[in-house]
């Protein structure tokens, strides 16, 4: 696979923002439609919920001096639990 960026990926909570800019711009000039704005509010909602989630136990994680992930790499749950496939 190439390094090449795919159409709407969005890599960065500023791209995000930017997104959601446009999608409200895109609803006042009547260019999309409320559903699909809601629905992508719902999205991006999710998206920054969470972020936040995650800064927020980096932050516990630091003050308690315990091993920090990276972003996007943290663990749901217990690692050791199976899924059936």
């Amino acid at each position: 696979m190439t390094n090449e960026k795919k159409i709407g990926e969005l890599k960065t909570t500023g791209q995000l923002r930017t997104m959601l800019a446009n999608a409200a711009k895109g609803v006042m000039q009547g260019q999309l439609d409320l559903d699909k704005a809601l629905a992508l509010h719902k999205l991006a909602k999710n998206i920054s919920d969470s972020l936040y989630s995650e800064t927020k136990i980096a932050m516990f994680r630091r003050e308690a001096d315990l091993k920090l992930e990276n972003f996007g790499e943290m663990l749901i749950g217990d690692p050791s639990d199976k899924i059936d496939a």
